[in-house]
């Protein structure tokens, strides 16, 4: 099936009609009509059933769906770098961060650099780490800041320090230990933790501290460390953060590092090849200074 046939098909699954497929695309009713017939002659079967004003896929074209989502994705994929590509050095400097650097560590980082460049453009985000990689590889994004980035074969990690591993908690859910200075791992077996999801890098770190000192099943995933704190707030147990976001602690909580340390890499993320110019090399100086306010 050509390009345009696999719009239209795409069109026509997501409006149930010709008329709203033309809308979609911003084409005339007849240029549907005409793409679908060749796209029908091509693949030699119906792709619709008509059931009063609405157009029904038929089986094959239900089979044929979840590939065609994929060709479609794919192609505005396309569409979306070409027009990030088109835009050259006529923008900002665009930067994400995971949720917890964005607000811990992006803002001073970014204050220092201002004042070493005062007219500097830039646009600051957050984002999950498979969501900055993505960015990077579509032109949306020009760094990355994320916590032990998985490799990929077009994206440079550059490390740049590292944070730790802390407990924070309810001096109550801590019992004997919110007098100490520091949490023994092996102590965090009999409490209620609250873990960052697995699909985020400290869930990940969370699973292999797990696995090594009996650490529980939680009954708590988050996605952010927000939801963490406000749960360990509210008595819901011990939440598991990394020291920069645990800086973002109401004062009712305790925060304890682990012992031993558990520590894990910061990381910028840049595309392969990319010319780095005096501003982002500033920047990325910056992030090390700023991240050395949170070793603990």
């Amino acid at each position: 099936m050509r390009t345009r046939q696999i719009e239209v098909l795409q069109a026509i699954l997501r409006t149930g009609s010709v008329s709203g497929a033309a809308r979609l695309l911003h084409v005339s009713q007849p240029a549907v009509t005409r793409t679908l017939q060749h796209a029908e002659a091509t693949v030699g079967f119906a792709l619709f059933k008509r059931q009063g004003n609405r157009l029904v896929p038929t089986a094959e074209t239900n089979a044929l769906a979840p590939m065609v989502e994929r060709a479609s994705s794919s192609l505005e994929s396309v569409r979306k770098l070409a027009r990030n590509l088109k835009l050259g050095d006529d923008r900002p400097i665009r930067i994400a961060a995971v949720p917890s650097l964005a607000v811990s560590v992006l803002p001073g980082a970014y204050t220092r650099t201002r004042a070493m460049f005062p007219q500097m453009h830039t646009e600051l985000g957050s984002a999950h780490v498979e969501d900055i990689t993505q960015k990077l590889l579509l032109h949306e994004i020009d760094i990355g800041v994320a916590f032990d980035p998985p490799p990929h074969p077009f994206v440079d990690n550059i490390d740049i320090g590292e944070l730790s591993l802390v407990a924070a908690a309810l001096p109550a859910k801590l019992g004997k230990h919110a007098r100490q200075k520091r949490i023994s791992a092996e102590a965090l077996a009999t409490m209620d933790l609250i873990e960052m999801s697995g699909k985020d890098p400290l869930g990940q770190i969370y699973a292999r501290c797990a696995a090594h000192y009996g650490w529980p099943h939680t009954q708590t995933a988050v996605q952010t460390y927000h939801v963490g704190l406000r749960l360990a707030e509210l008595g819901q147990g011990v939440a598991l953060i990394d020291s920069a976001s645990a800086s973002h602690c109401g004062p009712a909580l305790k925060v304890l590092p682990l012992e031993p340390a558990v520590t894990f890499p910061v990381c910028v993320l840049l595309l392969k090849d990319t010319a780095v110019t005096d501003i982002m090399e500033g920047f990325i100086q910056c992030l090390r200074e700023e991240l050395g306010k949170y070793v603990i």
